[in-house]
This record gives structure tokens, C-alpha cells and sequence, in this order.
């Protein structure tokens, strides 16, 4: 089952939780076992013909979840995105709490109250835990999403035929070619660069900047539009050529596991195709029968 929403109740305020103080989606500092700390309980659970126990198994469960390891656990939420961009354990997630028990050096676990699962701490590193390797991290989304076939954008001019003439107001309008991902389009990577994950991913506009040679004209978001009511309008003063191009930024979000969309860390910055623009002036001649 797919948990989406607000933080977890279970988890909010309680330090023996591992947070630091009330939790809220916008407030304190939370902190997780760090990468280190999470490390060092590999050398409880590596077992060998030599070693002493106790012997461990761990687990790692989303942060969403109050449920035990093999239980309903409920997949990756935003909260347990969300939740690493706060923390003082580092990592990016997302978050997940995890458990161990005891086990025999062969792996099976102990009967009785010591071989029950304990929950430790969460953490933002759930790729480190102990038997977790296969974790979709935020760093395997984010490069996901770079490597994304964005489109770039294109500048439509008008006057049509891209010239115009000096005194004359000309009218630019923003478009999206077909080939590639453009603003709320969804892309879907190939799993098997994402430990088999099924991850969708869109882009989101973050802002359009024209270059219209003799200005600039943004950050904005406005897409401009055609005479006469577009709003991103030059009106040039001298004849000669102008390299016209609208460069966008990029912010993204992705979805996985029925979950809802979540924000990415980051932007993409992309130049858009430049358009060259000819200016010329009109004269007036008076001409005798």
C-alpha cells in the first residue's frame, strides 16, 4: 500500500524515535544515523567460521511505516524524501528506519523475545544498511533526471519570416518542439538503470530567460505569445541582425511505487535554439508621374 501525506505520527516528537525535538514538514532539525554510523553494523552482521556473536540481521523499512520488517511496510512516501533535506546525519535519502534481531551464526533467528525485531534509528543512507543494497537512492533519481532528453526550447518571431523592421514592435512566443520531454512530460528511464525501479520522472518549468539582442528579458515564466496580446514584445531601434534565443531552467519531480509526485534536489539549465533575426528599415520615397 502506497503511503502519502504528512510526516509520520509515530516518529513526530519522540527522540528515542531519532529526531531532535517536534518534527513538522518545514521545521527542526532531525537527525539520523550518519554514514558511518550505519557502516559500523556490517561488522555485526559479516559472520565467519571465527567470529563471536551476538549475530544480526538488519532490515530497512520506509519512514512512512511504523510496520516491522515483513509486515506492510507501505512503499516510499514523500515524507521519506522530504525528511533528508533536514537532517544532520547527511545522506539523501530517503529516509527509512531500521531494525535488526539476533540470529544464529548460521542466520536463523533466535526463539523468544531475542530474536524479535528491534527498531534502532533512521537513517538517510539506505543503500548502507546491512542487506539493502538494492535502495533507490535520491542520487540515482537526480541522475536519472539529468540525463533526461529535455527539449529545448524555440523562439517563434513576429512578424513572421523572422524580420522585422526598426520602430516596429516584434512579439516572441516560446515553444516546445515534439522530440524530447518538455514541461510536465513524462519520462520513464529504463529500470535496469535504477536497480529495476519503475520510475517516472517530469520536468517542471522553473523559468524562461530571452535573449532578444538588444535586451534581456527574464527570469520569467511568462511563454510570451502572438500579436497582439502577447506580453514579452521588442520594439528595435537599429537595423542590422540579432541572435534571439529563449534558455530555460528545469526543475523535476518523479514518482515511484504509486507514491505521489516528489520534488528532485536541483535544476537543469539548457540553452535554447538561437533564431537570427533580421532588422531593417523602412524608408518612404515620393515618386513623380
Amino acid at each position: 500500500m502506497a503511503l502519502s501525506g504528512g510526516w509520520p505520527p509515530a516518529y513526530a516528537g519522540d527522540p528515542g524515535g531519532g529526531f531532535s525535538g517536534g518534527l513538522t514538514e518545514h521545521g527542526s532539525v532531525v537527525k539520523t544515523l550518519s554514514r558511518v554510523e550505519v557502516d559500523s553494523l556490517s561488522t555485526h552482521y559479516f559472520r565467519n567460521a571465527t567470529a563471536k556473536g551476538p549475530f544480526y540481521d538488519y532490515a530497512a523499512v520506509s519512514a512512512c511505516s511504523t510496520a516491522e520488517p515483513g509486515q506492510n511496510e507501505g512503499d516510499l512516501c514523500p515524507a521519506s524524501w522530504g525528511l533528508c533535506r533536514v537532517t544532520t546525519g547527511g545522506g539523501e535519502g530517503p529516509a527509512v528506519a531500521v531494525w535488526r534481531r539476533q540470529v544464529e551464526q548460521d542466520g536463523q533467528p533466535l526463539t523468544g523475545a531475542d530474536g524479535a525485531w528491534e527498531r534502532l534509528d533512521l537513517t538517510c543512507w539506505p543503500e548502507r544498511v546491512p542487506g539493502n543494497a538494492n535502495a533507490l537512492t535520491m542520487g540515482m533519481i537526480r541522475q536519472a533526471f539529468r540525463d533526461t532528453d529535455f527539449t529545448k526550447p524555440t523562439v517563434n518571431i513576429q512578424p513572421e519570416g523572422d524580420v522585422t523592421l526598426v520602430n516596429l514592435p516584434t512579439f516572441f512566443e516560446v515553444q516546445f518542439p515534439e522530440a524530447g520531454f518538455g514541461p510536465d512530460e513524462v519520462d520513464r528511464p529504463d529500470p535496469a538503470t535504477l536497480l529495476g525501479h519503475e520510475v517516472e520522472i517530469r520536468p517542471r518549468l522553473k523559468s524562461i530567460t530571452y535573449h532578444l539582442g538588444e535586451r534581456t528579458v527574464g527570469p520569467t515564466t511568462d511563454l510570451g505569445g502572438p500579436y497582439p496580446d502577447g506580453t514579452v514584445v521588442q520594439t528595435y531601434t537599429q537595423p542590422g541582425e540579432q541572435q534571439v534565443r529563449a534558455d530555460i531552467v528545469y526543475t523535476g519531480q518523479f514518482r515511484v511505487g504509486g507514491s505521489g509526485w516528489i520534488d528532485i534536489p536541483g535544476a537543469v539549465e539548457l540553452q535554447g535554439t538561437p533564431v537570427t533575426l533580421t532588422v531593417r528599415e523602412a524608408k518612404a520615397r515620393l515618386y513623380s508621374n
